[in-house]
Formats: structure tokens, sequence, C-alpha cells
């Protein structure tokens, strides 16, 4: 049977080129991501490089094309088993193998310069092939860790394939006589080695390309396995919507913990549906900050299921999911933090025992009034409360009815007073009280009276009757002063006076006298 084998060459070559198109794909897209993918696509580069060398003798001198034939080919042989491995992480030097590729290449090159002997250099390349391919197989098969062998199996088994064909091609070689020492005359064993090799050259493309696309497939259903349970593992509310038409479609754990509501009674619709805003503006203000960017830590307050209300704290950004934008959403229930918060806020403001508000707070509210006084032509009166004799009671029945003395009292100056007026406890037994809005110092002797009678009432503790007095001393801004410091000095001066005097009364500070109630303490 005649068959054209520079035909066959040809075709081998457009095969190899063919190969070297997909390979140049596969490698441009995974590049940056896998290691030896530029070896294993050199590797079908010198194939083809060998190839064409292979088609041009004749048009080339004959030693010029024999020799970059062989180089070319093996070299991609060497570069095949370098790229797998680096492929795979498990790179190692194998120095033999280029004192091979060099005894290689001086033996072709005096097989053809000094000795012309098509044979042998058939022979030499077909060895090559069994023992780099060899190489590669054995480590795809036996080397390779157990977890990466079923993706390289296909491309073992083909590497396998060619080490099989070349064993009996070189028995084939050595059994049947070549009619001619020219390679395009040299019968049907290099005609059927062409298109085999052909064949193979395409099946080992293809194992390259199954290799590469299934170890990306792998590492995609990694990330996909860690994003899930990232995704519903999180501890808070997180939830997956469309940009396009805002519908959800998908939530974790965490939001049908935190919400209520099961994932089939929130898919498919979206926020304002489902009336997780209690605010749309705290929406439409959201939707404007992601437009822009990421939104951080934003706070709003949702409704979730039953109606219960709560502080949360949202996190958004914008991500692409098969192809679509959606946004994923973090909610955060600051609930309890709020309320924590608060607690703390009101523990740094006001008197730990009665709840009053501590020194602290009345400076603040006593800016507001001064300023208020001064836009309206008021007064405001600083009243100093001390109460009297309240050693007695913790020595007669002990610090708790003292404590207890205490917030009576200051129940019964808070109910006495107007919404805009403040009553504080700065530590003891002393309390001041902050009286905005009044137009006159007999408004101020009105209310201090009522105080006064309030706190001579008998207090009930345990069963036991116990009865207090006040002595309270008064300051007027502007009148006394203009600063709230100098102003309570003055107060506290005048209540001294009364406390010296007979207790149980009030004194404006700077008057000669002051009133009494029973001209006794109680």
């Amino acid at each position: 049977m005649d068959i054209d084998i520079r035909t066959i060459t040809l075709f081998y070559f457009i095969a190899n080129a063919m190969n070297n198109g997909l390979l140049f794909i596969i490698w441009r897209m995974y590049r940056k991501h896998y290691r030896g993918l530029t070896l294993l696509f050199a590797d079908m580069c010198f194939q083809t490089l060998g190839s064409l060398f292979l088609l041009l003798r004749g048009a080339l001198p004959d030693l010029v094309s024999i020799v970059l034939t062989n180089f070319f080919s093996v070299s991609g042989l060497i570069c095949l088993l370098i790229g797998l491995e680096l492929f795979f992480d498990q790179y190692r030097k194998r120095i033999f193998n280029y004192i091979i590729f060099a005894a290689y290449m001086a033996m072709i090159v005096t097989y053809t310069a000094f000795q012309d002997n098509l044979l042998v250099r058939n022979v030499l390349l077909s060895s090559s092939i069994i023992f780099f391919n060899g190489q590669s197989s054995y480590f795809l098969l036996r080397e390779l860790k157990k977890e990466s062998r079923r993706v390289a199996r296909f491309t073992a088994s083909i590497l396998l394939a060619y080490c099989i064909f070349s064993t009996g091609r070189i028995i084939a070689l050595v059994l049947l006589p070549q009619p001619s020492n020219d390679f395009f005359a040299s019968g049907i064993v290099n005609s059927v080695a062409m298109l085999v090799y052909s064949t193979l050259n395409i099946m080992i493309t293809a194992g390259l390309i199954m290799m590469v696309s299934q170890r990306v497939l792998n590492e995609v259903n990694t990330e996909k396995d860690k994003y899930n349970k990232a995704f519903n593992s999180s501890p808070y509310a997180l939830l997956l919507t469309k940009t396009q038409d805002g519908k959800i479609f998908e939530v974790n754990d965490g939001f049908v913990r935190m919400t209520g509501y099961q994932p089939e009674e929130v898919i498919g619709r979206t926020t304002l549906e489902v009336g997780l805003w209690i605010d749309p503006e705290d929406r439409r203000e959201f939707v404007r900050d992601l437009m822009i960017g990421d939104v951080r830590e934003k706070e709003a307050r949702f409704r979730v299921k039953g109606g219960v209300f709560i502080t949360c704290l949202i996190s958004a950004t914008t991500i692409a999911m098969l192809g679509e934008a959606c946004i994923l959403t973090s909610v955060n229930d600051i609930s309890e933090m709020n309320q924590i918060r608060k607690k703390l806020e009101i523990m740094a403001l006001h008197d730990t025992l009665t709840g009053l508000p501590n020194r602290q707070l009345f400076y603040d509210r006593a800016a507001v009034a001064f300023a208020h006084a001064r836009r309206e032509k008021t007064i405001v009166s600083v009243v100093s409360l001390d109460v009297d004799r309240l050693k007695s009671i913790n020595d007669q029945w002990g610090h708790a009815a003292g404590d207890f003395a205490l917030v009576s009292v200051g129940g019964r100056l808070q109910k006495l007073l107007r919404k805009g007026d403040t009553v504080s406890r700065f530590g003891g037994d002393e309390f001041l009280i902050l009286l905005n809005g009044i137009l006159h110092k007999q408004d101020v002797a009105c209310v201090v009276t009522k105080m006064i009678e309030s706190v001579a009432e008998p207090i009930i503790f345990e069963g036991n009757s116990m009865t207090i007095s006040a002595s309270v001393g008064i300051a007027v801004y502007p009148n006394d002063d203009l600063e709230i410091e100098e102003l309570i000095r003055k107060s506290d001066e005048a209540m001294y006076y009364v406390k010296e005097h007979g207790r149980n009364g009030y004194r404006f500070y700077g008057d000669t006298a002051q009133q009494s109630f029973t001209g006794s303490e109680r």
C-alpha cells in the first residue's frame, strides 16, 4: 500500500497548529492562575515547530531539518513533563533528563552528518518518547497526590499510549526493513506512526484542556462550598438581592434567626414588599449611598416578623453572580447593644441611687436654661436642698433606710416640678434644682415652699415612719451671677445659713432673713 508521507506530515503539522491554538486560549485564560501552563503551551509550540521543520525537509538542508525537528520534538516532551509537575505543584529537578537530551542530540547529529541512518534516528526518537512520556505518565499515575489523580487520569492514559505505541514502532522498524533512507519514502511503518502520533497529539491536547477545566471546576466547587459555609454560618443576617428588580433570591440562617421569616416567605419579594423597612426614606437613602459605593454600617430600623422593631447596622456591596449584578447585604441587630449603650449613657449622666441627673447633666441643662432666659428675659433659679439630719436615720434604721429616704425625696421633688425643670443629686444628702422660665422671685418662693412641705411628709420604711426636713438656699440667674459654678456656690452659702439657723426653711442669697416653717428642725 502506497501512502504519501508528505501529505500525512502536512496533516500532522495542521493538527499540531490547531492544538497549539487551543492551548493558547487555555494559556491566556489561566496562565496567571496556574503554574506550568506556559511550559505545557511551549510543548505544543515545539511540537508544531518540529512538524514544520519535518515538512520543510528538502527545502532546507537535511542536517538543519533533521536536527531542528528532533530538537523541538524532544524539547517539547521535556517541557510537558516539567509543566505537569509545576501544574500540580510537585516539581523536582531531574538533571539526568538534560544529560539524556544532550546525548540524544549528539547521536542525532552523528547519525545525520557522519553516518546517515534513518532507522537509528527513528529508533532514537521513539525511545525518547518512551523515556520522557513514560516519566510523565508515571508521575501522573503514581507520584501525583491521590486527590489530583482523577483530574489527570485521561492525560496519563494518553501518555501511556504514546509509550506503548512507540515500543511497537521500534519493534516494527526492526522487523520490517525500510525501503529508503529518505523519510518521505520510508514505508508503511512511518506512515502509520505519523497518523497515530497526530491522533495522540490531538488527544493529549484534549487531555490537557480537560485537566485544566477539571481543576478550574474543582476550585469553583471548593469556592462555592466555602461561600455557602461562610454565607450560612455568618452570625449576621445576609441576603442577596437582584439589582435589576430588588427581589431577594437568597437568605442565610442568620436572616431567619433575626427576622423570623423563612426563606420561602421572602425569596422572590423585595424588602419593601416583605415590610422590613420601617421608614421608606431610609431605604431610598440606602440605595442612593449604594449607587455611590459600598455601604458601611449604616444605622436603620427594621420591622421583623410579628411587628417587632429592631435597630440594625447595614452594610452592602454590589457583586456579580452568574453574570448578573446583585447586592450582598449584611444586617447586624444592635438593639441589645443600643439598650446597653443607652443604659451606659444614663449611668454616665444620672445618679446611680436615685436615677436623677448628675452634675454633668445638670450643667448641660443649666447652659440651655440660661440661654433661654437671656432670649426670653426671664430668670433661672438654682436651688440647693439639703436633707436635714439624714445621719440620724442611718444610725437608727441603717443605711438602707437612708437611701430609701433620699430616693423618696427625689421622687417627691420630681412630681412637684414642671417638665422643663431639673432635679439632680450631686451626692450625699444634697439635691440641686433648676427652675426655668421664672418671672418673679415670689414664684420661686412658692415652689420652694411646696418642696419643703413635701419633703416633710412622713416616709414609711419597713413599717417605720420617718420624718425629715430640708434646708434650702436659692441663687438667681442673672441677678446673683452669670456662671453656674458661682450660682451653685451662692445657693449653697444660703442653704448653709439656713442649716446653721434652725434648718427646715429657705433663704435667697443676699437676703438678710430666712423663711422658717416650724421654728425647729424636724
